[in-house]
């Protein structure tokens, strides 16, 4: 029987000594007991029962062991109807309101509880987790702060209040945050994890490495620290050492976790060694992941390595086909470049210059700004 149900009967002990003759909780308990939560239902729906509060509290937990979802809810709420300054009912509603998608219901759960209990800093933590799931990133930073203030030593405190700052952009108190912790306890993976993360979105490499290598060497596995390694693996790219990035992306795979961003590292670390050829298998692999916005990244990744071994056709091939699924302009700019830059046809480069300002007559980025720019002075060019 876990910890957290003995703490749970435990207050709601004194009930206990109020059963009724027929329904017995000590039998019910002895149930627990053995996790036979089917038995132990068959044991509350036939036996006489009044509907006192432990009685209640049974059906609902019951009911919520096997996954019955609407009528440990029903118990629940009888149970918090019948005395509203009991905590274990109330618990449980937000969890199971949480589980259906009603954040707000959970959040009142979890406010009531704070103020039955404003010390406990579960509380004020999976309040903050409502807070978030509303799209209430001032409030979920408040209410996990508290949190943290009640437990600095709670991982998962930690781990949560720093996602929260760096989502707000508050990345110098979060890593501050990581820091002091780290500082007194390196054995918690996942916030080394996101120290890797906020040392790769600060550009610094090689710290964020140092910390990823230290992830992998403690087989720390990938499946829940994914972030961290693909950072890893990007921080050796960002770097140009192919090589490590090579050995990242075989471990990953070996570990059972690949993915398309991995995958795309492996490809640009392959062109760097000029291999172009496996790069395009797995630029070819990244694109077969989903035909979606990505997909023109790895096309025109493809594009680059037929322009690096002179395969000037097959790169103006892969802009069209970017261009024909994606129809984003600028890849009519770059199989334009292809023809006037290395193919020498101008009147082929002309073509695609004013199909792209036919199709973006309005310049929407800074980099489409200076394509037009080019473009007018390639097709009216000043004379001296």
């Amino acid at each position: 029987m876990s910890k957290k149900l003995i703490i749970i009967l435990l207050s709601l002990g004194p009930l206990l000594a109020g059963a009724q003759e027929g329904y017995d909780p000590l039998k019910v308990l002895s149930f627990y007991k053995n996790q036979d939560y089917e038995q132990a239902l068959r044991y509350l729906t036939v036996t006489p029962a009044p509907e006192n509060e432990q009685y209640l509290f049974d059906l609902g937990y019951v009911h919520y062991m096997n996954d019955h979802a609407a009528d440990a809810t029903a118990a629940f709420l009888k149970l918090y109807q019948k005395n509203p300054n009991l905590q274990p009912p109330q618990l449980y509603l937000a969890m199971l309101y949480d589980r259906a998608g009603d954040e707000y219901s959970a959040l009142h759960h979890y406010k009531n509880l704070i103020a039955l209990d404003s010390g406990n800093y579960k509380y004020w933590h999976y309040a903050a987790g409502e807070w978030s799931k509303l799209k209430q990133p001032d409030s979920a930073i408040a209410y996990i702060r508290k949190s943290y203030t009640l437990n600095p030593t709670a991982g998962r405190v930690v781990y949560d209040l720093c996602t929260y700052l760096d989502n707000a952009r508050q990345k110098k108190e979060a890593e501050q945050l990581v820091d002091r912790f780290l500082r007194s306890d390196s054995s918690y993976f996942p916030l080394i994890g996101k120290k890797v993360d906020l040392c790769f979105s600060a550009g610094r490499y090689t710290e964020a490495i140092a910390w990823g290598e230290r992830l992998r060497t403690r087989n720390a596995s990938p499946i829940n620290l994914s972030a961290a390694y693909i950072h890893l693996l990007y921080s050796y790219l960002n770097l140009k050492q192919p090589d490590s990035v090579l050995s990242i992306y075989n471990w990953l795979l070996l570990q059972g976790v690949g993915g398309e961003s991995a995958t795309y590292g492996a490809a640009l670390a392959h062109a760097i060694k000029k291999n172009y050829a496996m790069s395009d298998s797995l630029l070819t692999e990244c694109i077969n992941y989903n035909i979606q916005e990505m997909a023109a990244t790895y096309l025109r990744a493809k594009a680059n390595n037929a322009v690096a071994v002179k395969n000037y056709s097959q790169a103006m091939a892969l802009y069209d086909t970017s261009y024909y699924i994606f129809k984003d302009p600028v890849d009519l700019f770059q199989a334009g470049r292809i023809s006037d830059n290395y193919l020498k046809n101008r009147m082929q480069a002309t073509g695609y210059y004013k199909k792209f300002l036919r199709y973006r007559p309005t310049p929407k980025t800074n980099d489409e700004v200076t394509i037009t720019r080019y473009i007018k002075e390639f097709l009216n060019p000043q004379k001296n």
